[in-house]
């Protein structure tokens, strides 16, 4: 029988030294993963798309619309503010005609004069004005702690007009776009059917629907909009990617995540990521967007793949 080889210190302390470094590895992973994630939060990119009305007005042609969501202003703690400074930078650059904001301007009292200041370059910006929709974050319904609800006045003292539940109509040429607003969905605010009642049905006429969740678009009918903007599920912040898809960790269920969708019946929609973030102050897997869209009127147009830019 061999003797028993002695053990020596130095393999009692390998172990010990092995779990400490991939204790070490793991904990830097983490942390490089986190500043990626809060970087990644304020990467904004900027998404253009056609939006096609071949039964709209031909003066309507080349018309550009901007749509912004979710700036989530007052939300602690976030980068959401330096984040919207860049969304209405980029959106100013695109040289917007219309501006439609689809609800959760600000969750908090911090940084509200700020959101004012970038609300007012906004509509002095567009010349047929900015419209938006009121969120549940700015009722103040939220999952998310301390979220307080937003004074509409706030909002509407910066020229911005919120549409409650009504239509507004501006004139380009001999041309009509109308926006319908709907109030948020979760608090029962909406009410649908008193924008339907109050569409301008005349032909040639640009019809969008304004929303803060997307889901209002399976009540309404084929033909009573050219398209639905709907923000709300920032495209599920933290997103797992797999092959083919991406698991949104926000809303696992959610029916309308993000990006544009064919309901039926040429209904269109588009689901923006949206500019903020909540709860974490943390995007992965799914950058913050403005969506700009280039309105092609008086005739059937080849589609073409959206365009993102950094």
């Amino acid at each position: 029988m061999l003797p028993a080889t002695p053990l020596r210190s130095s393999d009692l302390r390998s172990p010990a030294k092995n779990a400490f470094k991939v204790a070490a590895a793991l904990d830097a992973a983490a942390v490089l993963g986190v500043i990626y994630m809060v970087h990644e939060a304020q990467w904004l990119r900027r998404v253009d798309r056609r939006l096609e009305a071949p039964t709209a007005a031909a003066d309507l042609h080349g018309l550009t619309i901007v749509q912004l969501s979710d700036f989530h202003v007052g939300f602690r703690p976030s980068f959401n503010l330096r984040a919207m400074r860049k969304a209405v930078d980029m959106a100013l650059a695109a040289r917007p005609d219309l501006v439609l904001i689809s609800g959760d301007f600000a969750c908090g009292p911090h940084g509200r004069a700020e959101l004012q200041l970038r609300l007012r370059r906004l509509v002095d910006a567009a010349p047929l004005g900015v419209f938006g929709v009121l969120g549940n974050h700015d009722h103040g319904d939220s999952k998310a702690p301390f979220v307080q609800p937003t004074d509409p006045h706030l909002i509407e003292d910066c020229g911005v007009r919120l549409l409650d539940n009504g239509t507004a109509s501006v004139n380009v040429g001999t041309a009509t776009v109308q926006v319908g607003g709907v109030d948020d969905t979760d608090g029962g605010h909406d009410d649908l059917p008193a924008v339907l009642a109050t569409l301008d049905r005349r032909p040639g006429v640009l019809r969008i629907l304004l929303t803060h969740h997307a889901d209002v678009v399976l009540r309404t009918e084929p033909g009573d909009f050219h398209i639905a903007l709907a923000g709300d599920t920032h495209g599920g912040q933290i997103c797992l990617p797999l092959p083919g898809r991406r698991i949104l960790l926000s809303d696992l269920s959610a029916p309308f995540a993000e990006g544009a969708y064919d309901v039926g019946g040429g209904r269109q929609l588009y689901v923006t990521r949206g500019v903020g973030t909540s709860m974490l102050p943390l995007r992965a897997f799914c950058r913050p967007e403005i969506v700009v869209f280039h309105v092609v009127a008086g005739a059937p147009a080849a589609a073409g793949p959206a365009r993102e830019s950094a």
